[in-house]
């Protein structure tokens, strides 16, 4: 029963190390370094770090990114939609 409940925390553990993504969304303000976007389904607003930033504003984008929360997020990958 033990290893059972550790084998759970681990795996839950692990899963929260995941990237995470964002189907649709619009590019709201960009600087050097720092990306602010909105989600198009949620209308939550995530702000990210990404150091060579070549994200357009007003334009729309898959993104992948790491991290908790909404604020302080890791950009990894992004796909330009429209």
């Amino acid at each position: 029963m033990k290893k059972l409940v550790l084998c759970l925390f681990l795996m839950f553990g692990l899963l929260s190390f995941s990237e995470r993504f964002v189907k649709e969304c619009k590019i709201l303000s960009s600087s050097y370094s720092h990306i602010r976007c909105q989600s198009l389904d949620s209308g939550k607003i995530f702000h990210f770090s990404y150091p060579r930033n070549t994200l357009g504003i007003g334009q729309v984008y898959k993104v992948w990114f790491t991290g908790n929360g909404y604020r302080n997020l890791q950009l990894s990958y992004f796909e330009y939609l429209y």
